[in-house]
């Protein structure tokens, strides 16, 4: 996972599969930079992942409820058709803000 920070935006750039094995690798990482940060955005950016299971939805889920908890918001950015397709039966597009082509890197 690789991130940036600039003007109050932290971005996290996501790789591969964003599944159980990926997820708790990135987990205490992406805590730790949001406690670092304290960003008023938090963008999460699929670009690059190939496939998002269940553990994944939990992971941003969990993103946002702890950018909720300091008044930040959370904003997930360049999913797959495939991907989006699995973000929008979750349901999480209810809370959660998709944009769909930001910065590509």
């Amino acid at each position: 996972m690789k991130h940036t920070y600039q003007k109050d935006e932290l971005r996290l750039f996501f790789d591969g599969d964003f599944d159980h094995l990926h997820v708790l690798e990135m987990k205490e990482e992406s805590i730790q930079l949001i406690e670092r940060f304290h960003p008023r955005i938090l963008k999460l950016d699929f670009a690059n992942v190939t496939f998002v299971d269940s553990s994944g939805i939990g992971f941003v889920l969990a993103r946002y409820k702890q950018m909720k908890q300091q008044g930040g918001e959370v904003i997930i950015c360049n999913l797959s058709r495939l991907n989006k397709t699995i973000f929008d039966m979750s349901g999480i597009f209810q809370i959660i803000r998709y944009e769909k082509s930001e910065g590509r890197k």
